[in-house]
């Protein structure tokens, strides 16, 4: 590595994820290259798609060098998770063993899922490299989602028991919103040690649209669009469910979805079952700075994710993408979606009611004056609620880990 690098703070990081495809790790890492840290990604590698190369073993993306490991994520049960998980720990240890042996890290940075991956800093972290543990998503709580199993069976509590130990390795623990802080300060993690980075939109690829055009867009129809991950606790059914209940207010109507997950097949099954798959039209994924045209081309934002033991501890970042692009939005009211967004910026329904959802949906297609209304509030949360703000933060707690 050539000598005018040398004096950079290098860091590693390991990821469960295809790069660059994970924004949270992708704007991370980039922010950390643009103020003078050199970067290396350790992370899976995505099978060979038709017409496409496979993703080279050892890649640069902006700065940013990635070594992807012959690990493919694979929906499955617990034990094919067992298995990605116990070999990216492994194989990715080694990695970063021998990153480090060669050039060494002044801080790895560990993204979960799972907790435990922070073993696999271990060597650098003995050898004196700060280690950080950035948390996307509460395993215990996910888990209890998924499953339906409650908060005091046996697998639960370990996983609770795996993320505090988890925490204590670390020394410092990232997490994404204020309900997340309060959760670890709950299961005993020191205030001190946490630090809450938020996953805002990028106003470089999602510029803040101040001017709201009129609405609604389309004089001959009316698009809802959902931007996101079709999975369980997404609830994508709740608004198919809806739809059905206002085709005969308003005929014009479409649901667009974009994005893709394991529900997404149930749900255009819903859809069609129901008799309104006319009305339902899917896009298939782009690349992130191409989501603002299939935004400009929506009327409404959605997003109805379900309540509860999860559900009341996550931000729906969507949420702030729509609003930035001039779309109002419609959302399910839970405890922190309710804490970052008021009452009077936002159309919101009970989480998991069919029928509330549809009557927000006509209210917004009847009432274009308060439409307008909501949009010019939520213009003045948006410039507090960006990936700008947030960057900063992040690289001021870099700072203060290497003094």
């Amino acid at each position: 590595m050539g000598d005018k690098n040398k004096h950079k703070a290098h860091v590693g990081m390991l990821v469960h994820q295809y790069y660059p495809k994970d924004l949270r790790v992708r704007r991370e890492a980039e922010a950390l290259v643009e103020a003078g840290y050199r970067v290396e990604v350790v992370c899976l590698r995505a099978p060979k798609e038709p017409r496409k190369n496979r993703e080279p073993y050892k890649d640069k993306v902006n700065g940013v060098q990635v070594y992807r490991l012959p690990i493919i994520r694979k929906r499955g049960k617990t034990f094919r998770y067992l298995y990605e998980y116990l070999g990216l720990m492994i194989l990715g240890g080694l990695i970063l063993a021998r990153l480090h042996f060669s050039d060494p890290f002044q801080v790895v940075h560990i993204h979960n899922m799972p907790d435990l991956l922070v073993l696999a800093g271990m060597i650098p972290k003995w050898m004196g490299a700060k280690l950080l543990l950035d948390i996307h998503d509460p395993m215990p709580e996910l888990y209890s989602l998924k499953t339906g199993i409650m908060q005091n069976y046996w697998i639960v509590k370990l996983l609770k028991w795996e993320e505090k130990f988890s925490c204590r390795l670390a020394h410092y623990v990232i997490s994404v919103n204020n309900a997340m802080y309060k959760n670890l300060r709950y299961k005993g993690i020191p205030s001190k040690k946490i630090f809450i980075l938020h996953n805002f939109p990028d106003t470089r690829y999602l510029p803040v649209k101040y001017d709201i055009n009129r609405w609604p867009r389309h004089r001959e129809g009316f698009v809802l669009l959902y931007a996101g991950t079709v999975t369980e606790h997404y609830r994508l059914d709740i608004a198919i469910r809806a739809l059905a209940l206002v085709i005969k207010d308003i005929p014009c109507i479409k649901l667009r979805i974009f994005g893709d997950g394991n529900e997404l097949n149930s749900v255009l099954k819903l859809a069609d079952n129901l008799g309104i798959i006319r009305y339902v039209e899917y896009l298939k994924p782009v690349d992130f700075d191409k989501v603002k045209d299939i935004m400009v081309d929506a009327d409404v934002g959605i997003t109805s994710h379900q309540g509860g033991i999860f559900g009341d501890i996550y931000f729906a970042t969507k949420i702030l993408e729509y609003l930035s692009q001039g779309l109002p939005v419609i959302s399910s009211r839970t405890k922190t979606i309710v804490s970052y967004i008021p009452e009077d910026s936002i159309f919101y329904f009970e989480p998991e009611n069919v029928s509330d959802m549809a009557k927000q949906i006509i209210e917004i297609w009847n009432n274009p004056e308060l439409v307008s209304w909501k949009m010019e509030n939520a213009k003045k949360i948006l410039d507090k609620y960006t990936w700008q703000v947030e960057k900063q933060k992040l690289i001021n707690l870099y700072q203060e880990l290497l003094k």
